[in-house]
This record gives C-alpha cells, sequence and structure tokens, in this order.
C-alpha cells in the first residue's frame, strides 16, 4: 500500500514538472518616450505547455493579461508610477472551424483567427506600435531615468470555477514573464 502511494506521488510530481516546461518570456522591447506617447514595441514569447495546450483544444478560453507601467526610476525609494494599461486578451479554439481565435476580452475588437496556435501566439505576443497617451497630469520630469515595467501572465481568475483550485495548486498554469524593466529612450 505505501509503495503504491509513493509510485503514485512520484508520478504525479513526474506530470507535473513534465507539463510546466513552457514560460513566458519578454524577448524584446524597445520602449520611446516623444511628445507625452509612449511608444511600446515589444515582442512576447508565450509558450503554453502541454497541460494548458490540452484545455485549449478542448474548448477552454486561454486569458492572458499584459501589464504595463510607465515608472520613475528613484534609487533611495520604490518608483513613482506615471502611469499603467492592462491589456487583456483571450486565446481559443474553434473546433468546428479548427481555427484559434484572438481577442481583447471586453470584446472591443473583432477577433483575429489564425490556422496554428504558434501563429495566433505569435500575434498575441507582437506589441508593435502600441501607443500609451499621457495626460498633461502625468509629471514627466526632464532629467530623470524613466523605465517600462512590463509583465504577462495567464490569467488562472478568468478560467471556470472549477478549474481554479487545480490552476492554484498546479504549477504548470502559473505562467508569467514576471516583471522586467526596460530603460524608456526619450
Amino acid at each position: 500500500m505505501r509503495r503504491r502511494v509513493v509510485v503514485t506521488l512520484s508520478l504525479a510530481l513526474t506530470l507535473a514538472a513534465a507539463g510546466a516546461a513552457a514560460q513566458f518570456d519578454v524577448k524584446q522591447a524597445e520602449p520611446v518616450l516623444r511628445d507625452r506617447v509612449l511608444y511600446v514595441n515589444t515582442r512576447l514569447d508565450l509558450a503554453l505547455n502541454r497541460r494548458t495546450e490540452e484545455a485549449l483544444s478542448k474548448g477552454i478560453p486561454i486569458d492572458i493579461t499584459i501589464d504595463i507601467k510607465l515608472v520613475r526610476y528613484r534609487w533611495w525609494w520604490t518608483n513613482i508610477v506615471i502611469t499603467d494599461v492592462t491589456l487583456n486578451r483571450r486565446l481559443q479554439f474553434h473546433a468546428l472551424s479548427r481555427q484559434y481565435l484572438v481577442s481583447s476580452r471586453g470584446g472591443d475588437e473583432p477577433a483575429e483567427s489564425f490556422g496554428s496556435l504558434t501563429q495566433a501566439l505569435a500575434y498575441l505576443g507582437d506589441l508593435s506600435g502600441f501607443t500609451i497617451p499621457l495626460t498633461a497630469k502625468k509629471e514627466l520630469l526632464p532629467d530623470a531615468r524613466h523605465l517600462l515595467v512590463l509583465r504577462a501572465r495567464l490569467d488562472i481568475e478568468a478560467l471556470p470555477v472549477v478549474m481554479r483550485p487545480l490552476a492554484y495548486a498546479t504549477p504548470s498554469w502559473r505562467l508569467s514573464t514576471g516583471w522586467t524593466e526596460w530603460p524608456v529612450q526619450p
């Protein structure tokens, strides 16, 4: 009996480790600040693992949240957030047409369809030409160092309710780039 528990536990850990091989990554970011507009040219590598791909192929939508912040760097204290933007994207598989659909979660943009998961993930991770206009209230100091702080993550809260406990308990569902910082060119 004890041996069966040990074998089952080791098999579960092996499968969990195999499912956690993929990870999100920021491949490139080129933020430029010009005329009170932040131009964000970023490329994300959003690789899904076997477990998330299986859920996607069974009709469960995968929501990706991209958090973008413009901060003023301070070496002696925490950075000052000048502005922050959150992009919510949804990736789903349409079984009848065998197409992957990428849309904004709010539904304010038309969905783009792709024939392969690789194409859909490449489109989802491409933030070329994304702009963030800064209002007059957003204080920019000319001699200060500004940073683009960026994170992309799989939104576990957007999963169906019955899947959330499993997603929180399984490391393979916690896909994230972590916070990365990039200097902003004036």
